[in-house]
C-alpha cells in the first residue's frame, strides 16, 4: 500500500461571493480502506457553532430525524474518545438545503433542548433566532467547495 500526495484544483461558480477564502488549498480529501471519501473543509468557530445548532435541530425535527428514531448523537459519536470534538454530519446538514423555505424556517425556530421539548413546541413556532439566509449561504459555500 502506498500513499501519494496529489493536487486538486478547480474554480468555484460562486467565486465572487467567496473572495478571500481559499478553500481549494485548505481542503483535505481522504479515503478509507472501504472506499469512503472524506473531505475536511476549514470553517471558523462561529460557522461551526452555527452548523452545530442547525444540526441539533435537524436531528429531532420529524422531517429530518433518523427514520427509525435512532439517537443521532449516539450513532455519530460512538467510540469517540472523551474530549474529542463532535464532527458535523454533512449528510444531515445537506437535508436542510432540500427543504422548502417554510420548512427551513420551522426547523430554525425550534428551541434547543430535549427532543420532548422540541416536539411539543412544533405546534407553536417562535420567531427564528437563526437566519435562514445565513445558514443557506454557509451550506452552499461548503457544497461548492465539495463539488
Amino acid at each position: 500500500m502506498s500513499i501519494r500526495k496529489g493536487s486538486y484544483s478547480y474554480r468555484l461558480p460562486a467565486e465572487d461571493v467567496l473572495n478571500g477564502i481559499d478553500l481549494v488549498h485548505n481542503t483535505i480529501i481522504a479515503s478509507t480502506l472501504l472506499g469512503s471519501i472524506i473531505t475536511f473543509i476549514p470553517i471558523s468557530r462561529e460557522e461551526h457553532e452555527l452548523l452545530e445548532a442547525v444540526q441539533a435541530r435537524l436531528v429531532v425535527h420529524p422531517l429530518t430525524a433518523p427514520v427509525l428514531g435512532n439517537d443521532h448523537n449516539e450513532f455519530r459519536c460512538r467510540e469517540n474518545p472523551v474530549g474529542v470534538p463532535k464532527i458535523l454530519d454533512g449528510d444531515m446538514l445537506t437535508q436542510f438545503l432540500e427543504l422548502t423555505s417554510m420548512q427551513q424556517e420551522a426547523i430554525l425556530s425550534l428551541p434547543l433542548g430535549s427532543s420532548e421539548t422540541i416536539k411539543a413546541s412544533l405546534k407553536a413556532h417562535s420567531p427564528s433566532a437563526i437566519s435562514v439566509n445565513l445558514v443557506v449561504q454557509l451550506l452552499e459555500r461548503v457544497h461548492y467547495a465539495l463539488n
